[in-house]
């Protein structure tokens, strides 16, 4: 049996709206800077629960195009995210150096609009979850043992699509598969330490540190989910040829 020629054309139009995800990389899409040195972000463990909170002014600034911001934007910042389950070191006894990590952490974050006249619209926010095994899931802190560097991100996952969830007024994220939020650590104050277990912060410490974040997504947000793959752009050309000189036949005939 043989394939209609418009068949086949149709079939290529098709494919030319199948995304292409195979080598998809996330786009970082914004970054943040503190407007000040000082500490911003804190990590306290009061013997149950963990937590992490943040706030202070930053500066905002958005990597794609699509909003009314082209330089970065004053923003007032908050975090708070928690956790009750353990963490782990890298190896026992959680020496000077080793690594500690510690997962399930819910909570929200965002960023406002610190002036002008989008006072108080919403350049960034979201929400942290975790899934049916929260101590593999959620928001994550990495710290080292006896350091001052650190970090707290979350991303999704196909077991966890709700690890961290975006918002935005400046942003449209319908259609986005992948979000990852990432908040860099440093300066920390005490040095980073563990209690007797290592299954945890010290107890009744707080752990401050100064902090810079980036934010990522694939397809990118905005504007940029509007914009044909290359490889798109030639099915669709092929099937769009195709299909002229199908109607140039018929017009012969």
């Amino acid at each position: 049996m043989r394939a209609s020629p418009l068949g086949i054309i149709t079939a290529l139009a098709g494919l030319a709206f199948i995304p292409n995800t195979a080598f998809a990389i996330p786009t970082t899409f914004a970054q943040t800077n503190q407007t000040t040195s000082s500490p911003q972000l804190t990590i306290m463990n009061n013997g149950v629960t963990t937590l992490v909170t943040g706030s202070g002014q930053d500066f905002f600034t958005f990597l794609i195009g699509g909003t009314p911001f082209l330089t970065p934007v004053l923003a007032n910042f908050s975090l708070n995210a928690s956790s009750t389950s353990n963490g782990a070191c890298g190896t026992a006894g959680c020496p000077n150096g080793d690594s500690f990590t510690q997962q399930g952490f819910t909570g929200t974050f965002q960023y406002l609009v610190a002036a002008g006249p989008f006072l108080g619209m919403n350049l960034l926010s979201g929400t942290f979850n975790t899934s049916a095994t929260p101590a593999n899931s959620g928001g994550t802190i990495s710290q080292s043992v006896g350091g001052t560097v650190g970090s707290y991100l979350a991303s999704q996952t196909g077991s966890n699509p709700t690890s961290v969830v975006f918002s935005s007024d400046f942003l449209n994220f319908a259609g986005v598969s992948v979000e990852a939020a990432a908040w860099g650590l440093s300066g920390l104050s005490p040095n980073f330490a563990v209690n007797g277990t290592g299954t945890g912060a010290a107890l009744g410490t707080a752990f401050s540190g100064s902090q810079v974040a980036t934010f990522s997504s694939e397809p990118p947000p905005g504007t940029g989910n509007a914009a044909p793959e290359p490889a798109t752009m030639v099915l669709m050309g092929t099937a769009l040829v195709g299909l002229g000189m199908i109607g140039k036949k018929r017009f012969a005939r």
